[in-house]
């Protein structure tokens, strides 16, 4: 079981799980989410993030007492990552993280579309020489603005400004961009990959956890 820690405070509890429920549907591993509390614009800045810390690492313990086998937290600024793999035994993936490495795999240069001021620093460290930009869309300053239409038309504009860099790839960097499908859009209409970070969680997990469940309980295979 994926346990999935959700930035943004939500109270309906479909929403909660949208993230879990395209994993589930996608890499059919069951999946559990949680999300943050008194965050309701999620993650935005270094201030929002330095807040959410300590909630994300109380909420990645409660999953793996819950009986999750491995844990993603859904935001492509990987918050917390390092404290949370600390603190909990069992593997924790990182949204942004994730989705570099995918880019990694499949172009020899990525651009990174955020709503940050900057791309995360894990994500311009794998990405290294491959980097060739990043680009926040006009008025795009929370994950909520993505679900407007002029947030999502700016944000197809600034990812035609990264193609015009030279960038093979996108890796989205805000997983606001999974809830409105963004990635197939891109690929349609600009014929550019894109990688969904949500996916890349759920591509990693369920790696690991077919692997894991694979195995007898004395590690041999079954």
């Amino acid at each position: 079981m994926l346990g999935i820690i959700r930035v943004l405070t939500l109270s309906d509890p479909r929403d909660v799980h949208r993230h879990g429920e395209l994993i589930e549907r996608q890499y059919q591993i069951p999946v559990v989410s949680e999300c943050i509390w008194d965050q309701p614009k999620g993650i935005y800045d270094q201030e929002t993030e330095d807040i959410a810390v300590p909630k994300i690492i109380e909420v990645a313990k409660r999953l793996e007492a819950k009986g999750c086998q491995a844990i993603g937290i859904s935001c492509a600024a990987d918050p917390a990552l390092a404290e949370v793999r600390q603190a909990v035994r069992v593997p924790v993936i990182g949204a942004g993280s994730a989705a570099a490495h995918q880019a990694m795999a499949m172009s020899r240069k990525a651009g990174v579309l955020t709503i940050l001021d900057d791309a995360p620093p894990l994500v311009k460290q794998i990405l290294g020489d491959a980097y060739v930009g990043m680009k926040r869309p006009d008025g795009v300053r929370t994950t909520l603005d993505l679900q407007t239409p002029e947030g999502r038309k700016n944000a197809l504009e600034a990812a035609k400004w990264l193609k015009e860099q030279g960038a093979e790839s996108i890796v989205l960097c805000c997983t606001g961009f999974a809830t409105i499908g963004f990635a197939k859009e891109l690929m349609e209409r600009l014929q550019l990959p894109a990688m969904d970070p949500i996916m890349a969680i759920g591509a990693t997990a369920s790696m690991f956890l077919k692997k894991q469940n694979s195995l007898s309980p004395d590690g041999a295979a079954v």
